[in-house]
């Protein structure tokens, strides 16, 4: 028989609301950053790099919103049941994302600058140009913005693959904590 026990010591609503937003709008930029490499180019494919962009400065937005808000507000203590390198890990992989999260979009903006393109926001309004046209910068810096595309999304999977461990595995509260569900025990 099983149990369930409310994960203690949870994320707060904002930190939650926060990450499960970041979470959704970064899997559909991946899905979208890597699908814009098989379109034909065109103005369909012009409109999808604008959604992109667009979307890039939002995850900007809100990176340097968690980010305030976790220097804010400390995250709960780690889940008691977690060994030292289990935690360290964790620590590793969250602040590898925040970093990553937050390079990216600069890194698709200089490109973008560098390429001689403007970063629109949804129509709204256009990002400053923050460098001058350069060719061969461009190509590196979205070189640099592709392979850390690749690294996040395999941090990605590594942080929902331990979550999902912690959850059905383990049993614990560590996915408990950033959701509304309950800790399962068995008993």
């Amino acid at each position: 028989m099983s149990t369930t026990t409310p994960a203690a010591g949870g994320y707060t609503s904002t930190a939650k609301v926060l990450h499960w937003i970041v979470a959704a709008v970064v899997v559909a930029q991946i899905v979208g950053g890597v699908s814009l490499d098989f379109m034909a180019d065109g103005p369909s494919k012009d409109w999808f790099y604008d959604v992109h962009k667009s979307t890039g400065v939002l995850i900007l937005a809100l990176m340097v919103a968690r980010l305030g808000w976790r220097l804010a507000v400390p995250p709960p203590p780690p889940e008691p049941t977690l060994e030292r390198w289990q935690i360290g890990l964790s620590h590793a992989v969250h602040w590898a994302l925040y970093l990553i999260l937050l390079a990216m979009p600069l890194l698709g903006w200089i490109g973008s600058n560098a390429f001689g393109a403007p970063v629109p926001v949804f129509g709204l309004f256009e990002m400053p140009r923050i460098v001058g046209e350069d060719k061969e910068l461009s190509k590196a810096v979205l070189g640099w913005h592709a392979t850390l595309g690749f690294v996040g999304a395999g941090l990605i999977a590594l942080h929902v693959a331990a979550a999902l461990f912690h959850r059905f595995v383990r049993k614990d509260a560590v996915l408990a904590r950033m959701t509304t569900a309950r800790a399962i025990r068995e008993g």
